[in-house]
């Protein structure tokens, strides 16, 4: 089966002023995003993320390189049907009710009156915007309005849904929200590409990450594997006032007379400390491992 996207050697230079200066948006930006995940598209602002999903659309046309949709060239009129879009700031008809966008909308999509109204209902439904449906858009809140642009995305019924920066400017309910309605949109069976600068977003909602850093594609990385890398361990001792941890590699965070923080490296130095704890006779009160985060995979790869 092929992947609901690939995207090989993508590249893309900009051209600006009387004597054209060249800016490279896109370098040879390859990664495939598999059906039925939620793909996280991550990096700076100018790294390239929207001008990736461009390609993708057809908005702009690229240099070089090849984008597939469901096994197709993405380019043909059929494959765009199947993709469904919001970006980053949609345009909205704030004088049209949440409703009659959505009708209006469906129309575009070449569905009948009749369908058109039905389709609009079951998408307010599904976004919980009944209450909402005959108020006109410009009294919408942001988290609103990103809900009514999801649903609108969803018209066409697409396999493959575009976001770019859904979570923009919404506050940590609307953002909840939002992560929410995509989960529930992955476990309907939709692939999902977005792009996010808003790290801890990307780390809960997504399987895969690939980090766009200066037009270059950095890193694809598994969401659950890099949580699972464990990189070092902090422990809280209590008691340990007269106590040496020597012949134990270590460094101390804090201490007081009271309690000491230290991070160790690996299990065999917390047994180490166990064995200690067991013939001085002080305590342990936590040991806390210490993940590598998506975060400072981001700041790593940006140095």
């Amino acid at each position: 089966m092929p992947p609901a996207l690939r995207i090989t050697g993508l590249s893309k230079i900009f051209k600006f002023g009387f004597i054209p200066k060249k800016v490279v948006a896109l370098d040879g930006v390859s990664f495939e995003v598999e059906k039925g995940e939620i793909f996280g598209l991550l990096g700076p602002n100018g790294a390239g993320k929207t001008t990736t999903i461009k390609c993708i659309l057809g908005l702009i046309r690229q240099d070089s390189g090849s984008i597939e949709v469901l096994g197709q060239p993405a380019a043909s009129s059929h494959v765009r049907a199947q993709i469904g879009f919001l970006a980053e700031n949609p345009y909205i008809y704030e004088f049209l009710t949440g409703r009659e966008y959505l009708i209006f909308s469906a129309k575009l999509h070449g569905h009948h009156s009749t369908t058109a109204k039905k389709k609009a209902d079951e998408l307010l439904s599904l976004f919980r915007l009944e209450e909402a449906a005959d108020r006109r858009l410009g009294k919408y809140s942001k988290g609103m309005l990103q809900r009514i642009g999801l649903a609108q995305a969803l018209l066409n019924d697409p396999q493959l849904l575009i976001l770019d920066e859904p979570m923009s400017g919404l506050d940590p309910i609307g953002r909840k929200e939002v992560r929410d309605l995509l989960i529930s949109l992955k476990n309907q069976g939709r692939t999902l590409l977005f792009s996010s600068h808003i790290l801890s977003d990307a780390e809960i909602i997504c399987d895969r990450v690939t980090l766009l850093v200066k037009g270059k594609a950095q890193a694809i990385e598994k969401v659950k594997t890099l949580m699972k890398r464990i990189e070092a361990y902090e422990v809280t001792l209590s008691g340990v006032k007269n106590i040496k941890l020597d012949g134990i590699p270590h460094e101390t965070i804090t201490r007081s007379e009271l309690q000491w923080l230290v991070r160790v490296s690996s299990i065999s130095e917390i047994d180490a400390i166990l064995a200690l704890s067991k013939k001085y006779g002080f305590s342990i009160e936590a040991i806390v491992p210490q993940r590598h985060t998506l975060e400072e995979l981001y700041l790593e790869r940006l140095q």
